[in-house]
C-alpha cells in the first residue's frame, strides 16, 4: 500500500514538474509571461498567464491593446494597457488599476510620460489562463521543484 501511494505522489509531482518545464520553455521563447502586481487589476490579476504574440505598434489600438514591454528604467517586463498612439512611432501604456497607477508609465529621466517604441516591445497579449502563471513564480515553482525531487527520493527507497 506503502507503494501505492508513493507513486501517485510521483505521479503528481512529475506532472506538475512537467507542467513548470512546458511552461518555463514558453516564457524563454517569449510567449507566455506570468502576472504579478495590481496594476492590472481587475483586467489582469497576479497569478494570470498572459500569452502574447509578436505586434508592430500598427497593430495596437489605444485602450483596448494590452502589451509586454521591457522597461529600461525598472530593467525588467512590464504588461500594460496602450492608451495613446503616436503615429506609428510608439505608445505610450499605463496600468489598468486608477488607484496604483494613475498616470502613465513614466520616463524617469525627463518625467514625461514613457514613449514605448518598437524595439521595447515584446508583444501583445491575446489571451489569458487565470492562476496557471503561478507555477512560474516564487515561491511556488522551487516547491513544485522539491515535491519532484522529494518523490524520487521516496520512490527510490520504496521498494
Amino acid at each position: 500500500m506503502k507503494n501505492r501511494y508513493s507513486r501517485i505522489f510521483l505521479y503528481v509531482s512529475s506532472g506538475l514538474f512537467a507542467l513548470y518545464v512546458f511552461l518555463l520553455l514558453l516564457n524563454y521563447l517569449r510567449y507566455a509571461f506570468p502576472v504579478e502586481g495590481v496594476s492590472m487589476e481587475p483586467v489582469l490579476w497576479t497569478g494570470y498567464l498572459a500569452f502574447v504574440e509578436p505586434a508592430t505598434i500598427s497593430q495596437l489600438a489605444p485602450n483596448s491593446s494590452i502589451i509586454v514591454y521591457h522597461n529600461p528604467f525598472y530593467r525588467e517586463l512590464v504588461i500594460h494597457m496602450v492608451i495613446k498612439k503616436i503615429d506609428d512611432y510608439a505608445v505610450i501604456v499605463k496600468g489598468v488599476n486608477r488607484i496604483t497607477n494613475p498616470f502613465p508609465d513614466l520616463n524617469y529621466t525627463s518625467g514625461a510620460p514613457l514613449l514605448v517604441t518598437q524595439n521595447m516591445i515584446v508583444g501583445k497579449v491575446i489571451f489569458w489562463i487565470p492562476y496557471l502563471g503561478y507555477v512560474l513564480l516564487y515561491p511556488y515553482n522551487y516547491i513544485i521543484i522539491i515535491l519532484f525531487m522529494v518523490s524520487i527520493i521516496i520512490n527510490a527507497f520504496d521498494k
